[in-house]
């Protein structure tokens, strides 16, 4: 039988000893890659919480998903008594006569939803308008405040304050606002406090003007205190909120 032994090639140890050490190098480099992703993304979620903590604001836990973006701005319960313009007779969708308001007062309560009318002796809580119907003229009686849900809404000093969002969420999505923007620094700091360590629930949806797609959040913040909304009449661009969907959405 022949040795073959004699007809096998060699390799020269330079060749050898250079292979050796680029699979060394292949494997170093990728441990150095490896160890380089795992610290960038430890220190954004360090940076992110550095920067929740920096800021005072309410602590987002994992279960919170971030959105930048948003236009924040505010509704309320009309109060009759600031607005002026003729008289008008308003009725349900029935036909029936709901009385008759003031024309300013009713424009608004289209745009805001829902408001207190002048008249004191009147005991049928709150006049609303009727989106479902939506032809500038049709109102209805409810005795609290109602959102999209015809649940009631709470105002945001309340335990579970209520706002409107643009794409609607689901019923009772949880908000926090994480990044109040540059606009906060117009609004005074009891106003930012609540917005920073209130947590808000989506209960409402935007009826009276169509947004398409813009992120838009209106905080509802109960009853009309002077003509021009005073400091409650919020408008703050570019802000960041942290989102927490309902379990059975």
């Amino acid at each position: 039988m022949k040795n073959n032994k004699k007809n096998r090639k060699k390799i020269p140890h330079k060749k050898r000893d250079l292979r050796i050490f680029l699979k060394i190098m292949l494997i170093v480099m990728g441990i150095i890659f490896s160890a380089i992703f795992f610290y960038a993304i430890e220190k954004q979620n360090t940076s992110y919480q550095e920067f929740i903590k920096n800021q005072n604001y309410t602590q987002i836990s994992e279960n919170y998903e971030i959105s930048s973006g948003w236009t924040i701005t505010s509704y309320q319960i009309v109060d009759e008594k600031f607005y002026s313009g003729k008289k008008i007779e308003v009725f349900d969708k029935y036909g029936n006569s709901l009385g008759f308001y003031k024309s300013d007062f009713l424009k608004q309560v289209k745009i805001d939803g829902f408001g207190k009318v002048e008249d004191i002796q009147n005991s049928k809580g709150y006049l609303h308008y009727d989106y479902y119907v939506d032809d500038g003229k049709t109102y209805y009686w409810a005795n609290k405040p109602l959102g999209a849900y015809r649940n009631e809404l709470m105002p945001w000093t309340g335990d579970k304050p209520s706002v409107a969002v643009n794409p609607p969420l689901p019923h009772g999505t949880k908000i926090k606002f994480v990044d109040l923007g540059k606009d906060a620094e117009n609004n005074p700091e009891w106003i930012n406090e609540i917005l920073k360590t209130k947590t808000f629930y989506a209960d409402d949806i935007f009826h009276s003007y169509h947004h398409g797609n813009e992120k838009r959040i209106d905080v509802y913040v109960g009853l009309q205190k002077s003509k021009d909304g005073g400091p409650e009449s919020l408008l703050m661009h570019n802000v960041t909120i942290a989102i927490k969907y309902p379990e059975n959405r």
